[in-house]
């Protein structure tokens, strides 16, 4: 408000000279060879010159020549540069033309896109960084979404979260699979993009990305969020992109109908501090306690293309014949209660033993707290399915029967104080040693923590 900001590529030779002055002062921290590329860097930067004026009269309140070699023309895309304004800061960074590059993402070639935030007072240089992103960042609140990570507006730092499995904090992220042309928009509460076909993320649960298929975005930005709707004009006619839905649509606020996402976590994986299984569930999913529980196998997002995104985990699985993964869930799926009843429509028919790393070679062993959870089978009688459930090769179960209380639905089954070295390893079994595939049950859960936290 009362100002207009903007960039000017014309700046003259004495504020290059002033602005390369200033910048010398790190040059002289350097020694050697280093000192001299960065010496020569400094003759090639890209310097423009960042102005205010006053809205109502068109007096230049400020001039100051900037740095902004990197913001732009990085990497395959190129890309412009642009300027967005938000509670009196000025960030500069590049709207890349596409958003296509995964590939070249993984293999290093935007680390050099750079964010400079100016003063929106005078113009004095915040914070610069390289930040590794995609696509042009939108500013949400106190953050920047530089796809796919986020920084603090005001000071550049990279913003963080604690990792659902290790409890380290790793930098925030967000994967959109499939084709993503196209850029995102948001609000405070909600991140659309295109990932195949129309996709969000509520900010709000942190907890993936959804999506609305049938549907896709246009190549640049049409999802508009405005007066409480997301209003999305047709972009599509004339794409080779085939969708089904060509047509304009507005969406409205409503409970989650199939709340299934896809997590991005980046970071290692081990040691495990926790980690909460859904077997054969169609994606990722948080309970109403805010526990993220992960589908298992994981969802391949984009099949052949590594995005270095995605949480990967790997089990060593064994089946008795007939025995799979599946899934039963549908649009009944909603309750935001008990995590039960959806854990429950899917799982591990016929599992007869699965391993899980939660060490790794130099964590040293730790003690850990199993919860099993397994699912009645439709028509299941008392003493059909009866079995035995061992923890590192020791019995903690000899006969468990899902069946055998009329009217359960699902059997929790807990176990303590059982050590671990490397993977937990969980074998299931008839009941008596019984070679019976079919007493065999539906494990549809897995929740495993580390009993005392603070002695590793």
């Amino acid at each position: 408000p009362g100002r207009v900001y903007f960039i000017d590529s014309s700046v003259t030779s004495e504020q290059r000279a002033a602005l390369l002055r200033q910048d010398k002062t790190e040059l002289k921290k350097l020694k050697g060879e280093a000192a001299r590329r960065a010496e020569e860097a400094m003759k090639k930067i890209d310097v423009r010159l960042a102005v205010a004026l006053d809205a109502r009269t068109g007096k230049v309140e400020w001039s100051k020549p900037v740095d902004v070699t990197d913001c732009s023309e990085i990497g395959i895309g190129g890309g412009k540069l642009t300027l967005i304004c938000k509670d009196d800061v000025l960030l500069l960074c590049g709207a890349n033309a596409n958003g296509h590059y995964w590939r070249q993402f993984v293999a290093g070639e935007f680390k050099r896109r750079r964010m400079v935030a100016l003063s929106a007072r005078d113009g004095y240089r915040i914070w610069a960084r390289d930040a590794n992103y995609r696509h042009r960042p939108i500013i949400i609140g106190e953050r920047i979404i530089a796809e796919p990570w986020a920084f603090d507006l005001r000071t550049g730092k990279q913003v963080t979260r604690r990792h659902p499995i290790t409890g380290a904090q790793v930098p925030w992220s967000i994967m959109r699979p499939g084709h993503h042309c196209g850029m995102l928009t948001g609000t405070e509460h909600l991140l659309l993009f295109r990932s195949g076909s129309t996709g969000f993320y509520d900010l709000d649960s942190d907890s993936g990305t959804r999506h609305f298929a049938g549907h896709r975005l246009g190549c640049w930005i049409n999802a508009i969020p405005a007066g409480g709707l997301v209003v999305i004009p047709e972009a599509s006619a004339g794409c080779i992109c085939k969708f089904s839905i060509a047509s304009t649509i507005v969406m409205e606020p409503r409970e989650p109908r199939r709340p299934w996402t896809l997590y991005s976590g980046v970071g290692a994986t081990l040691p495990v501090r926790r980690m909460s299984l859904n077997l054969g569930a169609p994606g990722d999913r948080r309970d109403a306690e805010g526990t993220l529980w992960l589908a298992y196998p994981r969802l391949v997002p984009n099949p052949g293309l590594e995005t270095s995104l995605d949480l990967k985990l790997k089990f060593a699985t064994s089946f008795a014949k007939g025995g799979r993964f599946f899934s039963d869930a549908d649009d009944g799926t909603v309750s935001n209660g008990a995590a039960w009843p959806w854990i429950t429509t899917s799982g591990a028919r016929r599992l007869t033993r699965i391993a899980i790393p939660l060490r790794g070679p130099n964590d040293g062993p730790a003690v850990y707290s199993v919860r099993l959870i397994f699912a009645k089978e439709a028509g299941d009688r008392p003493n059909q399915r009866v079995f035995a459930v061992k923890l590192q090769g020791q019995t903690v179960a000899e006969r468990l029967d899902v069946a055998g209380e009329p009217g359960r639905e699902f059997l929790i089954h807990d176990a303590r104080g059982i050590t671990v070295t490397g993977d937990l390893v969980i074998e299931l079994a008839p009941a008596g040693g019984k070679p019976d595939p079919g007493a065999l049950p539906v494990l549809a859960g897995i929740d495993v923590e580390i009993e005392n936290p603070k002695e590793e």
